[in-house]
């Protein structure tokens, strides 16, 4: 069991991502923007962040470069729809910026949950079904 940041804005998919980590029995603590999880982590340790890449207030890619700057021993996995360019390129992007795993959504659920086992167990290959 692992406690992950749950960084989405579409209260629909931060809903559903919620109930499948919670029934992978991890501890999901949910913010609906960048703004809101750097609050978070100012109390809060996570093992894991998953994040959004496009958002209202501040974008997943800032929120990347300030978490590993701030905790760079963070996992962090990105999950984008796209927006106004291929969510590859954005994902591309987020894993050069310290992203442990990247997918496209709508997220394959059996392979986030694999991702995030790998992720708490130790493995540092690339991960992504982008």
């Amino acid at each position: 069991m692992a406690t992950i940041l749950l960084v989405e804005d579409d209260e629909l998919v931060r809903d559903m991502l919620t109930q499948i980590l919670q029934r992978a029995s991890h501890n999901v603590i949910t913010a609906a923007n960048g703004e809101e999880a750097i609050e978070v982590l100012k109390k809060t340790n996570p093992d894991i962040m998953i994040t959004d890449i496009i958002m209202p207030k501040m974008s997943g890619i800032t929120l990347i470069s300030e978490v590993k700057s701030r905790h760079p021993k963070m996992e962090i996995i990105a999950i984008s729809g796209g927006g106004r360019l291929d969510p590859t390129g954005y994902l591309d992007l987020s894993e050069s910026l310290g992203a442990s795993a990247s997918f496209e959504k709508p997220i394959n659920k059996e392979a986030l949950l694999m991702a995030i086992d790998l992720l708490l167990h130790g493995s540092k290959e690339k991960i992504s079904d982008a």
